[in-house]
């Protein structure tokens, strides 16, 4: 039981991403560049996104004005598909527990991205396409959408519901049974003794 007594402590964060992580002869990598949420789990991929990118551009033609411009929209265009991701979580969430969860799941202050890819997926569009369109997809791809909304038991209408085409070939439902349990060994309180047998 929860002792109501007990003061909480509030972290403070400053939520956002510099405008440009190179800016004259500094780089800024990190947290120095860039916070998003801190349950994400992005920041060492970041990190070394920066420092790739930021080598490409050397190895591209030096330190000049247009690989700093090209560097600096990719590293935004990475943060921004990012922080789409993270916001359709919740927005996507169906908890009805609490004013925090029912807020973020009516919130609409979204991306022209997000509310692209949520439009693409109630409308039983083709997300890959969606994808391909936005050119987004070097930060999540298809199946990661798909997960997603999925994930949070949402999906188009029926009536927007398409049959699969032949390219696509049908899940083997068996083959997946066995990756799931599988898996559930790991989060098992008992995963020693089922790795044992």
């Amino acid at each position: 039981m929860l002792n109501s007594a007990l003061e909480a402590r509030h972290l403070q964060m400053r939520v956002g991403r510099l405008t440009d992580s190179w800016s004259a002869n500094s780089l800024a990598m990190g947290l120095s560049q860039g916070f998003i949420e801190p349950l994400e789990a992005t920041a060492i991929h970041i990190v070394i996104t920066t420092a790739q990118q930021f080598i490409a551009a050397f190895d591209d033609g030096g330190f000049g004005p247009k690989n700093r411009d090209i560097f600096n929209q990719r590293i935004a265009g990475r943060y921004e598909g990012i922080r789409d991701y993270i916001v359709a979580h919740y927005r996507m969430n169906r908890r009805a527990d609490n004013a925090y969860w029912r807020d973020n799941a009516t919130h609409d202050h979204l991306s022209d991205h997000l509310k692209a890819m949520i439009t693409a997926w109630f409308t039983g569009q083709d997300l890959e396409q969606e994808i391909i369109r936005l050119n987004i997809g070097g930060y999540y791809g298809a199946i990661s959408w798909y997960c997603l909304f999925a994930g949070y038991g949402v999906f188009p209408a029926e009536v927007k519901m398409r049959a699969p085409l032949i390219h696509e070939n049908a899940a083997d439902m068996a083959r997946m049974e066995i990756f799931m349990n599988s898996a559930a060994r790991n989060f098992s309180p008992h995963a020693q003794a089922l790795i044992a047998l």
